[in-house]
């Protein structure tokens, strides 16, 4: 797409974006960790970078649609708007000397939800209620760790009325901030309390176009009128605004005009990710999986739908975290605290390996990080759930010896295409076990990212 071209040879042009990951490149290159090909690292250390880091550049974002928004650039929800804050710190986290700091860390606020949905990755988690004060600890060892972004989910976040506290003691502290809700307990009058927090992102769910389809997935009358007035209201109030959606197979066919309506109400990005086996589909997932081609049309239609530029974006779970281009970052880029202030690798991963509330978070992150490894080129819940379930015995999330037990028996992948390309790894992906029916990767040696 060739106003993609134009953007990235627009950005890199732009000292505000590229001043501080020229500076943490170079330095890492004079302690010689390079983190890029050296033609293109070279390219990008000048002023007036060179067509080589142009041409890089685009390749990585091709699929992409970059925007801009309140004058920053946007890629995607995966990353941070930038220039800013959390952008800085999330290149300046490279010279930490952790094995890598989170992109992002997502916050369950609270258990508790008023809708009934069938797929809810939460359910059959132990409930836990966690005091305002104890939130703002977490996040404050967050700002340490340096997550870039952090986003509030649930349960419903909305529930809790001290949420504009909670999102403001993370934007004042530089991470971006994204708040996923059902619409639940939001009114116009707490986005505009948010807004004056900091909030960057309201995430919307909207699972269907048809209003019944939604209100009978989310088991909520309403449900769809009360978030489509709500999208409405966020673009308003000019946060970036996004639909949540669950890619259930129902809703393939029906995408384009899901997108369709995300372009009447003035969003900025569809945001979609598949039914995961975990939460009330922990039991028995295979009839809501999705198949590999139903995968591949997800993927088709965040990379066709963004080449065409019209908004708004499209970020498919299974595009962004694909073995092409970035794999799965649980516990290695990602984490998750419940609401009970357990430490996990991802919102669907139920496996914890440590509780915020009883030890330095960054010594739980640390145990996480070595063994969960590098990124997988797989999602490790749907490579490992049977796995997960058996060492479960029933309690979710998993105790740390039991989680830790799951990771040696999963193993470690090769690097996804993205690490291979810029750490210059020379590795094929591993092929599943057939002695292992949870999917477990053959044992391949791990790259220090």
């Amino acid at each position: 797409m060739l106003s993609n071209y134009l953007h990235v040879a627009r950005m890199l042009l732009d000292p505000d974006v590229t001043r501080v990951p020229r500076a943490v490149l170079g330095q890492l290159a004079n302690q010689g960790r390079r983190r890029l090909p050296a033609g293109v690292e070279r390219s990008l250390a000048r002023r007036i970078p060179g067509l080589e880091g142009v041409r890089f550049v685009h390749r990585w974002l091709d699929g992409e649609m970059i925007t801009r928004h309140n004058g920053q650039w946007v890629i995607n929800s995966f990353l941070p708007p930038f220039p800013g804050p959390a952008y800085e710190r999330m290149f300046n986290n490279l010279l930490s000397g952790r094995r890598l700091s989170p992109v992002s860390a997502f916050l369950a606020l609270t258990s508790n939800c008023p809708y009934h949905c069938w797929h809810c990755s939460y359910k059959k988690r132990a409930s836990g209620d966690l005091s305002t004060s104890q939130w703002l600890s977490i996040i404050e060892n967050l700002h340490h760790l340096g997550a870039s972004i952090i986003g509030f989910t649930g349960g419903e976040p909305c529930t809790r009325s001290d949420l504009p506290q909670l999102v403001a003691a993370a934007a004042q502290k530089g991470a971006s901030t994204i708040l996923f809700s059902s619409g639940a307990g939001m009114d116009e009058s707490l986005l505009r309390d948010l807004k004056t927090a900091g909030l960057w992102s309201v995430c919307l769910s909207l699972d269907h176009p048809d209003p019944k389809k939604h209100d009978d997935f989310r088991g909520a009358p309403g449900a769809h009128s009360r978030a489509t007035s709500l999208l409405k209201a966020a673009v308003h109030l000019d946060f970036y605004t996004m639909i949540g959606a669950v890619g259930m197979r129902e809703l393939i066919p029906a995408l384009p005009r899901l997108h369709a309506l995300g372009t009447s109400l003035g969003i900025h990005e569809l945001r979609i990710v598949e039914p995961m086996p975990c939460g009330l589909l922990a039991s028995d997932p295979s009839n809501v999986l999705l198949t590999s081609a139903e995968i591949r049309a997800l993927r088709d239609f965040h990379t066709q739908t963004n080449r065409k530029g019209i908004a708004p974006k499209v970020c498919a779970f299974n595009q962004i975290e694909s073995p092409e281009v970035f794999g799965c970052g649980a516990g290695t880029q990602h984490l998750f605290i419940d609401a009970a202030g357990e430490v996990c690798p991802c919102d669907f991963t139920a496996m914890s390996f440590g509780s915020a509330l009883c030890e330095p978070l960054p010594e739980i992150w640390t145990r996480m990080n070595a063994a969960m490894g590098n990124p997988r080129r797989h999602c490790f819940v749907r490579m490992n759930h049977r796995l997960i379930t058996k060492n479960a015995n029933g309690r979710f999330p998993l105790e740390p010896a039991a989680s830790l037990r799951v990771c040696s028996e999963a193993g470690f992948e090769p690097l996804p295409d993205y690490f291979q390309q810029i750490m210059g790894a020379r590795t094929t992906e591993a092929q599943p076990s057939p002695h292992n029916t949870a999917g477990n990767p053959s044992h391949s040696p791990q790259r220090q990212l």
